[in-house]
């Protein structure tokens, strides 16, 4: 009578009980069984792994009856059933997400609907898995094929579910620029008046464009930082050195790599507050300018246009970071018409910014004024349309200068 004894040794054991070549094999089937279990198959190809493992079972017995040749092929089959079962899990944990979606869609009737869509998901799918069969650790290769059919196989589905409802051309173009309108409001941009698709994808790309070299400036205006801190913390410690740890010249370096810190974090985050479209922010003489360049008014009217009002939500924001500021806005005009009407007019519109950031935010009416200075500061050229726009403008200057005096 024979023994089977389970053994972290196995081809020591079946060396006892069979032929070593018989051993072997099955010593190659039991290490490819713990790779399908480390690849989670006896839960995601359950039914692959349980026909590997019934092969392993019938190889094992046939090394116990002594059939070796037997148990070596059966020991040979069970390896190639767990390395397929393996592979299976390993599809089925990338592309298992996306497969999901695809049956979805497929079952409200996709293919029908939009089938160039379906082949897409289909083919996207099919590339993930050969890509997985050729190489078991592409998973992050396979991953963004999976993430690329779920897509769309999702995108089918929408589309499936509006071609039920049978939409007119109209309702399609005029949902399409409902959706328009969204992102172009959510980008703070100035919604294209006559909707033109390419006018507004033009001016979505421009802004993400424009992000991204925002994101990259200030990437390098942090890096920046923290070399100038570098810089400063070996000053201080030379200094240390120098003059024996001097507290006093210490403590007035410490805190004036404090603030410049601080205000170079500060600036950043004004920045980030506004689309292009909606505001230039830059330093000029210690203050901070914040060139409101979308706030619009009336002609020849202080009253601000009902879609300037989500700006001076934002201007409020700004003045936030800098809360023990003192607040100048400045109202500008172009060349047209008299000095004296101009310049009431630009005292006019700056008093009404003050009001509605008095409303929007906290800041004390003692730190906020307002200056009207009509054409006297042009900063374009007044003969042409364009720096006649530009000389039209609504200055915020923020002077955060007394707090940051206070450390020397």
């Amino acid at each position: 009578m024979h023994i089977w004894i389970r053994s972290a040794c196995p081809i020591l054991v079946l060396a006892i009980l069979s032929g070593p070549a018989c051993g072997q094999d099955i010593a190659a089937a039991e290490a490819a069984q713990q790779q399908a279990l480390d690849a989670g198959a006896d839960t995601l190809a359950p039914e692959a792994y349980n026909q590997a493992l019934e092969r392993l079972e019938q190889a094992r017995e046939s090394a116990r009856r002594g059939k070796d040749r037997q148990a070596a092929e059966r020991g040979q089959r069970a390896a190639a059933a767990f390395r397929a079962a393996q592979l299976s899990a390993v599809q089925e944990a990338v592309l298992g997400a996306a497969r999901a979606a695809y049956r979805e869609a497929d079952a409200a009737r996709a293919r029908r609907f939009a089938p160039a869509t379906m082949a897409q998901a289909r083919e996207l799918l099919d590339a993930g898995a050969e890509l997985l069969a050729r190489d078991r650790t592409a998973v992050a290769a396979a991953a963004e094929l999976a993430s690329e059919a779920a897509a769309m196989a999702r995108l089918a589905a929408e589309i499936t579910a509006v071609a039920r409802t049978k939409p007119t051309i109209e309702d399609l173009l005029r949902q399409q620029a409902a959706d328009l309108e969204r992102l172009q409001a959510a980008a703070g941009l100035q919604q294209s008046i006559n909707r033109d698709l390419v006018v507004a994808v033009g001016l979505l790309e421009d802004e993400i464009a424009r992000l991204r070299d925002a994101e990259q400036q200030l990437t390098l205006e942090l890096a920046d930082s923290r070399a100038f801190s570098a810089a400063l913390e070996e000053e201080i410690r030379l200094l240390d050195d120098r003059l024996g740890g001097a507290t006093a010249e210490r403590r007035k370096l410490v805190l004036q790599l404090e603030a410049q810190a601080r205000e170079r974090e500060q600036l950043a985050q004004v920045k980030s507050l506004f689309a292009a479209a909606e505001a230039e922010v830059f330093e000029q003489s210690g203050a901070i300018i914040v060139r409101l360049v979308g706030a619009r008014f009336a002609s020849g009217s202080a009253e601000l246009e009902t879609a300037s009002l989500p700006l001076l939500d934002k201007a409020a924001d700004a003045l936030a970071i800098y809360p023990n500021a003192s607040v100048v806005v400045e109202g500008h005009t172009d060349s047209k018409g008299g000095d004296r009407l101009n310049q009431r007019l630009s005292q006019n519109r700056a008093e009404t910014v003050v009001n509605e950031l008095l409303a929007r935010s906290a800041i004390a009416p003692g730190q906020i004024s307002a200056v009207g200075y009509g054409e006297s500061r042009p900063v374009a050229n007044n003969e042409t349309e364009a720096g006649r726009a530009v000389n039209r403008r609504i200055d915020l200057v923020i002077s955060p200068a007394a707090a940051a005096n206070a450390i020397y």
